[in-house]
């Protein structure tokens, strides 16, 4: 009977990482306008429905065509030019381990008390900025800090959409009570990016284990390892 149940439960991952492959496979093709002479290898499922593998294809008409150009399927999304840093935390079995290796902080588990509050604080204060960026068109400048998500800041830009009540009720602090530090690079008519940070345990750049640096810039990550976990 073990055997039985254990064959069982082999035959439906089997069925789902097929499944998850021939999703990607079509997601890949949508996402490809020159169909003719297409061709994928590699492919492969990891932890957390991703697929990832190579892809040969003219990807447009005035481009050389992509010779076994890798790509990453992941939450229904397909991505034909990941980052390097992408492929080793997405395409790996062991995701948390492959993160710590990468940027010393971690290994994440279910354990990490303190790491699961900054990943809750910085998956919060981030859609808070995501909002006040719909509203407004930018992000809060760097000398107006995270301050302008409770209350609405001077700023020589009209900022009619903004809230009465902002868009946090409070700014929470790190797991050591500081503040986390952000930092907003904003150019021209470009969306731009913003970076939380937590300097961890010692308050001080660098480090490992709890005194490493927790940057958002990873939260993708943290969110995939969490769901993996």
């Amino acid at each position: 009977m073990i055997r039985l149940a254990t064959l069982i439960v082999l035959a439906a991952t089997l069925a789902a990482c097929s499944s998850e492959i021939e999703d990607a496979k079509k997601a890949l093709a949508d996402s490809i306008v020159i169909k003719t002479d297409m061709s994928v290898s590699d492919l492969r499922a990891y932890p957390g429905d991703v697929v990832c593998g190579k892809f040969t294809a003219y990807v447009s008409y005035h481009e050389p065509r992509m010779e076994d150009a890798p790509f990453i399927y992941r939450n229904g999304q397909i991505d034909r030019t990941p980052r390097p840093s992408d492929w080793k935390i997405f395409c790996n079995e062991d995701s948390a381990t492959s993160l710590t290796a990468m940027t010393g902080f971690g290994p994440l588990t279910n354990d990490s008390a303190e790491w699961l509050a900054i990943i809750r604080d910085f998956g919060k204060i981030t859609a808070a900025l995501e909002a006040y960026y719909a509203d407004n068109h930018f992000y809060p400048y760097n000398e107006q800090g995270l301050a302008a998500l409770m209350e609405k800041p001077e700023s020589k830009m009209p900022m009619p959409n903004y809230p009465e009540a902002g868009y946090l009720s409070a700014m929470p602090n790190d797991p050591w009570g500081r503040p986390y530090l952000y930092k907003a690079v904003q150019w021209g008519r470009n969306k731009g990016k913003v970076e939380l940070l937590s300097l961890g345990r010692d308050g001080t750049p660098g480090g490992e284990g709890l005194d490493a640096d927790v940057s958002s810039e990873y939260l993708s990550y943290f969110n995939h390892i969490i769901a993996t976990l």
